[in-house]
């Protein structure tokens, strides 16, 4: 049916914005809670960020007060009994919740616009003054981490047929890829051994230009070693040798792909929700803008959550790369396997944690067997390096100056405590709350010596697909 102009009628396009909406039909409250929570995840991340950048106190404790917050929303969404306690709050949470998705997408898009097109472009005008150096700081802040040129410069030496694990040098991976020498990780050793509770920007700047005169070899004040597993520059390199240069790309390719896979599994216009979230998710697009490693997992572990209990072998394959790949992926592995004991049958369990250890193994193997000790320190040493602390978690109390603690040990009994008081809880637990096994997995992170905030950026989005995908169409016409 057309207009008297030729047009397509205007019930055809009413029908295709009502289809366009991600926010209809109606989600469930707890799916409304989702924006909220990437909202509070933003904010607290910038709090946190200002009390690394001034050392005020305040702010430390902010940051911890807004994190604490984003876990209760996140254990709220994880609650389906949420949606009934919820049910008379639609009125004013489904408006709320809009508005959150548009302000996050103007803030996105406006942050792309300006490190895209302005940064640059008032850069290569020559100016010189204090806003210049500013937004030279923030480029800086948008460029390799040293997880990122570490990972980079060990493809390229395998490439080269040397062992990544016996030739990491961050010196010149950092040369080479122009990083920024704050972004490296220091160890408490040498010119560093009596600083705490971190070096400063002059500190860092003495060892660098040390450095520089002479980067081999590395120095011991900065870790300069590829210390994840072997996955982590295995997977990158097919794609520089075929000639992509910049890591970030190859994982932007690992995350769309993630997401389309996910996106293709979820029924209906539920889909458009999951769309809209992770459009917003700033925090995951700003992890692979810096080269953060976390966003080379985080595809495979929401393929493995989103396929566990439909296809397992799929699932499996997936924590299976997640784990060949980054230690963090180890937190989940426990409750991703309580999840399917619970639910499954023991031969299906014995086959998944063959397939995963087969996977891991294939990654590995050959870097094991041709040099055990090197490997195993190399995997080792994250958990074996005198590290400074850092992070966004309760670690803040003794980096701001609120508490004199000055050893990893009751942070690491406190990280191993959670994790064993989750695994048991969730054994009890998983098959009503099948979703809190995710942010169980990194709970124990919040209370660790190191509790970096890209260990919490991608549990929103894998769970929120497994809901989208697990619940049954009829789900919010029950609660009625």
């Amino acid at each position: 049916m057309r207009d008297k102009a030729g047009g397509k009628s205007p019930l055809f396009i009413n029908k295709l914005g009502r289809w366009l909406n991600l926010f209809s039909p109606e989600p469930s409250p707890r799916k409304l809670l989702f924006f909220l929570a990437i909202l509070l995840q933003l904010v607290a991340l910038a709090v946190s960020g200002t009390g690394y950048a001034t050392g005020d106190a305040v702010y430390w404790v902010s940051g911890i007060v807004l994190w604490l917050l984003w876990f209760f929303i996140m254990f709220l969404i994880v609650t389906p009994r949420t949606d009934i306690l919820l049910q008379r709050s639609r009125s004013w949470l489904r408006p709320l919740s809009k508005t959150f998705f548009y302000f996050l997408l103007i803030v996105g898009v406006a942050e792309g616009a300006l490190l895209g097109v302005f940064v640059p472009g008032y850069l290569s005008s020559g100016a010189d003054n204090d806003f210049a150096q500013a937004l030279k700081e923030l480029e800086y802040g948008f460029q390799y981490n040293d997880g990122a040129a570490l990972i980079h410069q060990a493809a390229d030496n395998l490439l080269d047929g040397k062992n990544p694990y016996g030739n990491g040098n961050i010196i010149e991976a950092f040369l080479e890829f122009d990083g920024s020498y704050e972004r490296t990780t220091p160890l408490q050793v040498g010119r560093f051994a009596d600083v705490f509770p971190y070096p400063t920007k002059e500190q860092f700047k003495q060892i660098w230009e040390s450095a520089v005169q002479n980067p081999s070899p590395p120095p011991p004040e900065m870790v300069s070693d590829v210390c994840y597993p072997a996955g982590s520059f295995l997977l990158v390199t097919p794609f520089i040798a075929a000639g992509i240069k910049d890591i970030r790309f190859i994982y932007l390719i690992f995350v769309i792909g993630g997401l389309l896979y996910t996106t293709w599994q979820i029924p209906g216009r539920r889909r458009l929700l999951f769309i809209g979230v992770a459009l917003i998710s700033l925090e995951l697009w700003n992890g692979i803008a810096i080269g953060e490693t976390g966003s080379l997992i985080f595809p495979f572990l929401l393929i493995a959550w989103v396929a566990l209990g439909e296809k397992n072998w799929l699932s499996a394959i997936f924590m299976g790369l997640a784990v060949a790949t980054k230690q963090t992926a180890w937190f989940f592995l426990p409750f991703y396997l309580i999840l399917l004991w619970r639910t499954t049958q023991p031969k299906t369990v014995a086959a998944t944690i063959g397939i995963i250890a087969a996977v891991f193994v294939a990654f590995n193997a050959y870097f094991i067997v041709s040099d055990p000790s090197l490997w195993l320190q190399s995997i080792a040493s994250p958990m074996t390096e005198p590290m400074f602390p850092l992070g966004v978690g309760f670690i803040s109390l003794a980096t701001s100056g609120l508490i004199n603690i000055q050893t990893s040990l009751p942070f690491t009994i406190m990280e191993l405590v959670v994790l064993i008081v989750g695994a048991i809880w969730y054994f009890r637990n998983c098959r009503r709350y099948p979703e809190a096994g995710l942010l169980l997995s990194v709970l124990p992170l919040f209370f660790a010596w190191r509790s970096l905030w890209t260990y919490f950026f991608y549990v929103t989005i894998i769970i929120l697909a497994r809901i989208l995908i697990k619940e049954p169409d009829n789900y919010y016409e029950s609660l009625e």
